[in-house]
């Protein structure tokens, strides 16, 4: 044999070697990774320790905390030193210690006994009846118990912002309030409560049409056995969930309606891309690109791994050109975006083998003016973060709670969870919320 067709097949004999050594590396990753799946505990464990990982607690010279001293004492107990308690004998200048002990009161049912009369108006010809402003029904006889509005408050707080079972809810009420109640009864709470706070909540929809920036994202529900969708959409201050069917531009355009003039930030799903055609501005999340190809490289080899590496490491750079805008001169920086939109554009230009490569470079072109849209505007973030972060209550109650049974609990869970995570992000409670709904627009009485 020809000593360069030797040198030939020993060349192809070690890129085979090489390349069989990278597969056994993407095999045994893609097995540990299905091994951690199925463990029970830390699925979303980290791939790599951090280099710079810091040391847990506040650093060293922090300024020190402690809990305040209270501003009132609702009971005060004395323990004397009349001698040692070791040894009995009298003891020599005596000074006092205080110590507060702050502490939940034991908690009673608060129930409100309501005498109302009913009579015959010969006038009307009919039997009427009178109504104290305290009054949350005109139910009698056995519907003649109903829930306060602080008890019904409480209960919408941990159901739908929580996600804690009505059956939980019922127990928790019972063993620690003393204040008996089934799961059904806060079931149908919850739903004619939604009917009253409707009003509020259109009011939020309004909120959201009128900003100037809505992150929206979705995850999977279920209404009885269809499939469904929950959808948020989320502004500085405002919380909106919306229940569907639909995953579609159909349902963001319902929501946003025909005047919205803003910008709306999201991630890459493709039945938005009709957004677009609406003439509606859209800005996208860098984020889900950047975790794309940190999974794509993981799976890839040799030439193939290039393109991922260097489309995240651009990305990166364009979030980091973001972060230190200010300390920049204004030309520096259009000059620096400049070359960053110049090399996104050269990057996902080239011609692609790799079918996974292909399919990222043509999404990436094609929405490379949204995913940098942040550079050019600082009020757009360069992720969709606050929209899958007020997702992350709603993905924990359905894997409580299992979603719904029927469409108007999804309805009340919607219409509720959006008041009680907006109310939570004022820094509110729903108090008095619940009282407005439930004693009309004034309010309970004082």
């Amino acid at each position: 044999m020809p000593d360069d067709e030797r040198a030939g097949y020993q060349s192809r004999i070690g890129e085979l070697e090489r390349e069989v050594a990278a597969l056994k590396k993407v095999v045994e990753e893609l097995l540990k990774r299905q091994r951690k799946e199925k463990r029970q505990t830390t699925p979303f464990a980290r791939e790599k320790e951090k280099p710079d990982k810091k040391k847990a607690g506040r650093p060293n010279g922090h300024e020190g905390d402690w809990r305040q001293t209270p501003d009132h004492v609702d009971e005060e107990v004395e323990a004397r030193l009349d001698g040692c308690p070791d040894c009995g004998n009298e003891v020599f200048d005596v000074e006092e210690l205080i110590q507060f002990v702050v502490d939940l009161p034991e908690i009673r049912a608060h129930v409100l006994k309501i005498l109302t009369e009913r009579a015959w108006c010969p006038c009307c010809r009919r039997r009427v009846r009178s109504r104290h402003p305290r009054q949350v029904s005109k139910a009698g006889g056995a519907a003649a118990v109903a829930l306060g509005p602080r008890a019904i408050a409480l209960a919408t707080e941990l159901k739908h912002r929580q996600g804690m079972p009505y059956r939980d809810i019922a127990e928790l009420f019972g063993r620690y309030f003393q204040l008996p109640v089934s799961h059904g009864a806060l079931v149908q709470t919850s739903v004619r409560l939604a009917d009253k706070a409707t009003g509020d909540y259109l009011s939020l929809v309004t909120q959201v049409q009128s900003s100037p920036l809505v992150a929206t994202d979705d995850t999977g529900w279920r209404i009885a056995r269809r499939c469904a969708w929950l959808w948020v959409f989320a502004t500085d201050d405002v919380t909106l969930y919306v229940i569907d069917y639909r995953r579609s531009a159909s349902l963001v355009l319902d929501v946003l309606g025909e005047d919205f003039d803003g910008t709306v930030l999201s991630d890459g799903l493709p039945a938005l891309n009709a957004l677009d055609e609406k003439g509606i501005d859209r800005a996208q999340c860098n984020g889900h690109i950047i975790r794309r190809c940190r999974e794509m490289a993981l799976v890839q080899t040799q030439g193939a791994v290039r393109f991922p590496r260097d489309l995240k490491q651009l990305l990166q750079d364009a979030l980091e050109l973001g972060r230190v805008r200010h300390s920049l001169s204004a030309a520096t920086y259009d000059a620096a975006v400049g070359e960053v939109r110049q090399a996104l554009s050269g990057l996902v230009s080239q011609n692609f083998t790799h079918p996974d490569n292909l399919r990222l470079a043509k999404h990436v072109f094609r929405h490379q003016h949204a995913l940098l849209k942040f550079l050019e505007n600082e009020a757009i973030p360069p992720t969709n973060n606050i929209s899958e972060r007020e997702l992350r209550g709603a993905v924990v109650a359905r894997k409580i709670g299992g979603c719904h049974r029927a469409e108007p609990n999804a309805h009340a869970h919607a219409v509720l969870a959006s008041l009680a995570q907006t109310a939570h992000r004022r820094g509110e409670t729903l108090d008095h919320h619940v009282a407005r709904w439930m004693y009309g627009t004034a309010g309970p009485p004082n």
